[in-house]
């Protein structure tokens, strides 16, 4: 039913809601965590203790970047972009140039027939169509500054990227060498060993929030039987029923998110002061080491980029490709409306067309005077006069036409065919001429079985000459 289907409609729109924004609060959590750690050169400040070795979670942080294909992977999905959102651009211009073809159109036939153009205004049809353009352009506007975050991000991140893509032997080549640390002495200290028990607490947390994301994002319910029995008991309260439902079934797991933050938040505060402690503690830091430190966190945030820049890329792909379904179902919609419109137009048009044909005609021209008589006739008064109406016939007598007649009479009594010729036609019939009638509609009048022409007055023509072509 109807009411089911709106009902699971808006349910849908409520859990979609709800899942997308406790997933960015997860990934909002992380990446804040992730840069926080990469300023800090964590965890591999604590693994370099040479000075001259590429720390171990650096390693596997590049073989984790080459897995996903690198930055070549990433170059890929970003060429996409453009051609995507031409795409979806190119069927929302085709959608309004269909509405503004059909609008223009509406206008200048409503301009040429003023008030007898009497079907509803297209401005006023196309409302909705008009708004929700508006939201898909505004739409796609946001998507393009999204996307052009991402490529900010891609440029200030691709050395260190391309450093991670290529494999641990160019990028201990691309850190400098800072010599044996004086203060390696730290590196065994109970701070140094705090710091390494929080950074596994960092893996675990980033491990949780993984499975939470993943249990938000298949947790699913059955709505169609409570909307179906709420339906059959009366009216289906679709907010109630859906609050419920979604409480009970993702409930648990914003508790988990929430605790997750909480987690987070003092994790951080953990970290930062057993660091600034471990720094304290080591010593002899020259410029080279700083330097190296310095290439050590780049390349742990390029890292961290990578990967959220890998995401957005895929979501940004998903998107696009959303987007052009509603698009093409949106043209249809509008495509459809411009048929029906054409065709409403067209009979609007055929019924003014036939009115106008089946309305009073002008003042015709006098006949050219080597017209005016008909051949085989010598009189010389007949070509200088047309011969007057004639009477109606004896035989079958029908109401006299003079006043009631539906066209106006024309100079030196030319005969009119009467409006009602399909059935008792007083006179006969007559040809008109073909420019007599602009739209060349009005349908030529049959031949009825009139009286015989021996009834008139014999000194008349037997057919009335017509004009010329």
């Amino acid at each position: 039913p109807m009411p089911v289907h709106q009902a699971m409609a808006a349910y849908e729109v409520r859990k979609s809601d709800l899942v997308n924004t406790e997933v960015s609060k997860l990934r909002e959590a992380t990446q804040l965590l992730n840069s926080v750690l990469a300023s800090l050169n964590l965890p591999a400040a604590l693994e370099d203790t040479s000075g001259q070795k590429l720390p171990q979670s650096l390693i596997d942080k590049g073989e984790a970047v080459a897995r996903a294909g690198g930055v070549a992977q990433l170059d890929r999905m970003i060429r996409e972009l453009p051609e995507l959102l031409q795409r979806n651009r190119d069927i929302l211009d085709e959608a309004d140039r269909m509405l503004n073809e059909e609008l223009q159109s509406d206008e200048q036939l409503r301009q040429q027939f003023k008030e007898r153009w009497t079907r509803t205004p297209s401005a006023k049809l196309t409302e909705t169509f008009r708004t929700n353009a508006a939201k898909y352009r505004e739409i796609i506007n946001n998507a393009v500054n999204a996307d052009g975050t991402v490529q900010e991000k891609y440029g200030k991140h691709k050395r260190g990227m391309e450093l991670l893509s290529e494999g641990p032997t160019v990028m201990a080549a691309s850190v400098p060498v800072a010599g044996p640390v004086s203060g390696s002495a730290a590196h065994n200290s109970s701070t140094a060993g705090k710091l390494r028990g929080l950074m596994e607490k960092v893996e675990t947390l980033k491990a949780e929030r993984d499975a939470i994301e993943c249990e938000l994002k298949c947790a699913s319910s059955d709505m169609k039987e409570k909307f179906i029995s709420a339906l059959s008991d009366g009216t289906i309260n679709e907010q109630a029923l859906s609050v419920e439902t979604l409480g009970r079934a993702y409930g648990p797991l914003q508790k988990q998110v929430n605790e997750s933050l909480m987690r987070q938040s003092s994790l951080l505060e953990e970290i930062q002061v057993a660091n600034t402690e471990f720094c304290n503690e080591k010593s002899g830091a020259g410029g080279m080491a700083e330097r190296r430190e310095s290439v050590l966190k780049e390349l742990a945030a390029a890292h961290d980029a990578f990967f959220e820049l890998q995401n957005n890329l895929k979501e940004g792909n998903k998107f696009y490709n959303d987007l052009t379904q509603l698009l093409l179902t949106f043209q249809n919609k509008i495509s459809d409306y411009c048929f029906a419109r054409k065709t409403e137009k067209e009979e609007l048009m055929k019924d003014l067309t036939r009115d106008l044909s089946h309305g009073p005609v002008g003042v015709l021209p006098n006949a050219p005077a080597h017209h005016s008589s008909a051949p085989g006739t010598g009189s010389t008064e007949a070509k200088k006069q047309p011969p007057p109406r004639p009477p109606p016939p004896t035989a079958a007598p029908a109401a006299p036409a003079g006043p009631n007649l539906p066209y106006p009479m024309q100079p030196q009594g030319m005969p009119v065919p009467y409006a009602g010729a399909g059935t008792t036609a007083p006179y006969p019939t007559y040809a008109l001429p073909p420019g007599y009638n602009p739209y060349h509609t009005l349908p030529a009048y049959p031949h009825q079985a009139y009286p015989q022409y021996h009834q008139y007055p014999p000194q008349y023509p037997g057919n009335y000459p017509s004009y010329p072509p």
